[in-house]
C-alpha cells in the first residue's frame, strides 16, 4: 500500500475559480496509506442556496462535512464516472477527507458498487458512526483543528473493516507503479488469475472493474501533467496504454467530453 503514496488524486476545478478559499494538508503518517490528504474549502456566495463544483474521476472516495450547515448537508462522494457537476451548499465551509482506493479506516452501510453508482450520499445514512465526530468538528475552526479532532476520533473508535485481497492490493500498487499503462490481460499475467476472477475480485474491494480503475488511475496521472504544465501527448503515445492519439483522446474525453487541451484552457481560465 506504500505505493499509493505515488497517486495524487486531483480535482484540479476546486480552486480559487469555483471556490472562496481552499486548504489542503496531510494527516499524521500513521493515516496516510488509507487517506490522500483532508482539505477545508468554503464555497462561493450566489443568488441560490446551492452552488455546483466540477468533479473529475479520480478513483477515491470523499468524505465532505459541511460545517456551516447541518448533518443533513455532509456527504459521501464517489469518484465520478465522468466530468460531472456535484451539487454543495452555498457560502459554507467544507472539511474533506479524500480517503484512497482500499482504504482501511472508514466501513460503510453500503457496499462499494453501491455507492459508486450513486453520485453522492448523505454522509450519515452511509457512516452513522461518524456523526459524533461530526458534532466535535462544529466545535473547531482551523484546518489543523479538523485534522486533530479527526485523528482523535480515529484513535478512539474501533472500526471493524474486512481485509481486502492482498491479490488486489498487489495489482493495485502494480497499476500505479505503472501510472495505469497496462491491459487486464498484463494484471492477469501478474497476478497468475483470468481476468474474470480479477473482475469479481476488484468489485467486491474496489466497486469498480479492474479495466475501469486502470483508466482512471492513468487519467489522474494526464491530469497531474496538465496542472503541473507538463503535459505532451508523444510521452503518453509511447505507453503500452494506447495505441494512436485517436484512441488517447477518445479515453479522455470519456472522462471528460473534452481534450487535455480544453481542459487546460478551463484549468487556466
Amino acid at each position: 500500500m506504500e505505493l499509493l503514496k505515488l497517486f495524487n488524486p486531483l480535482q484540479p476545478e476546486w480552486n480559487e475559480m469555483n471556490v472562496q478559499s481552499l486548504e489542503i494538508s496531510q494527516t499524521s503518517p500513521r493515516y496516510q496509506h488509507s487517506i490522500a490528504y483532508v482539505y477545508k474549502l468554503k464555497t462561493v456566495v450566489n443568488g441560490s442556496k446551492r452552488v455546483v463544483l466540477p468533479g473529475i474521476p479520480d478513483g477515491c472516495i470523499d468524505l465532505l462535512f459541511n460545517l456551516d450547515g447541518d448533518s443533513s448537508d455532509c456527504l459521501l462522494v464517489p469518484s465520478p464516472k465522468k466530468r460531472k457537476f456535484i451539487s454543495f451548499c452555498a457560502d459554507s465551509t467544507y472539511f474533506g477527507i479524500r480517503l484512497f482506493p482500499l482504504q482501511k479506516l472508514f466501513n460503510f452501510l453500503a457496499t462499494l458498487k453501491e455507492i459508486n453508482s450513486e453520485e453522492a450520499l448523505p454522509l450519515f445514512e452511509v457512516a452513522p458512526y461518524l456523526l459524533p465526530c461530526y458534532e466535535e468538528l462544529l466545535k473547531t475552526s482551523t484546518l489543523q483543528e479538523n485534522i486533530k479532532q479527526l485523528e482523535c476520533f480515529l484513535t478512539t473508535s474501533s472500526i471493524e473493516i474486512g481485509d481486502c485481497s492482498p491479490i488486489v492490493t498487489s495489482c493495485i500498487n502494480k497499476i500505479i507503479l505503472d501510472h495505469g499503462n497496462l491491459h487486464v490481460k498484463d494484471l492477469e499475467q501478474y497476478s497468475g488469475y483470468s481476468e474474470r476472477y480479477l473482475r469479481m475480485l476488484f468489485q467486491n474491494d474496489l466497486g469498480i472493474a479492474p479495466k475501469i480503475f486502470l483508466q482512471l488511475v492513468n487519467f489522474q496521472y494526464i491530469v497531474n501533467d496538465i496542472v503541473k504544465g507538463d503535459f505532451h501527448i508523444e510521452n503518453h503515445l509511447n505507453e503500452n496504454l494506447y495505441y494512436d492519439s485517436s484512441h488517447f483522446y477518445k479515453t479522455f474525453k470519456k472522462f471528460t467530453n473534452m481534450t487535455p487541451i480544453e481542459y487546460q484552457k478551463i484549468l487556466r481560465r
